[in-house]
């Protein structure tokens, strides 16, 4: 229902944005910017967000010609939604339309 939603949203806008033979580029520092992280002893702030959003990024190049060109185009339009661009959005994403 949201992914229709969302298909819907995007066609009425214009936003429709023609997807490549791979996965999207995105800023990780960007993304992770804001991420609410705490430092942790050792390891630099928001260090989680972009590991997360690193493997992420790998499973997205490894897997992306698996996922149906229709999830591809509706889950990367989406993920800009309120905020950066995310893979683990995209990712998230994919999945669950996979799981239907």
């Amino acid at each position: 229902m949201i992914i229709a939603g969302l298909v819907a949203l995007t066609l009425s806008s214009g936003l429709l944005v023609p997807i490549a033979d791979g996965p999207p580029r995105f800023d990780i520092e960007q993304t992770c910017r804001n991420a609410g992280e705490p430092a942790v002893a050792g390891r630099p702030p928001n260090q989680a967000c972009r590991d997360d959003e690193r493997k992420a990024e790998t499973t997205l190049q490894q897997r992306w010609s698996q996922y149906p060109a229709a999830s591809r185009v509706t889950c990367v339009e989406s993920t800009g939604l309120g905020g950066p661009p995310s893979y683990v959005q995209v990712l998230t994403c994919l999945e669950m339309a996979a799981s239907k």
